[in-house]
């Protein structure tokens, strides 16, 4: 799980438990029908996985939602 600024770092590795858990939730700005619940499997330093390390060792110039990640950047996560 990425947090983005001012840290700007990925700092956790979750698993989905369950998806679709009906909510609503809406004002201006957002408007929410689902939810999902996650299970936290291990963290990370915010030092390890910074938004610069994602740029210069695996490639990834912007975080914006949910993607796939390069085989290298799979790797590290796992160790």
């Amino acid at each position: 799980m990425y947090a983005a600024a001012p840290v700007s770092a990925i700092l956790y590795k979750c698993k989905v438990t369950e998806t679709d858990i009906p909510y609503t939730y809406a004002d201006q700005n957002l408007s929410i029908t689902a939810l999902m619940k996650i299970k936290l499997l291990k963290r990370y330093k915010p030092d390890r996985f910074t938004f610069e390390t994602l740029k210069k060792e695996y490639g990834i110039y912007a975080v914006r939602g949910p993607r796939g990640i390069p085989n290298s950047l799979s790797a590290a996560l796992k160790k």
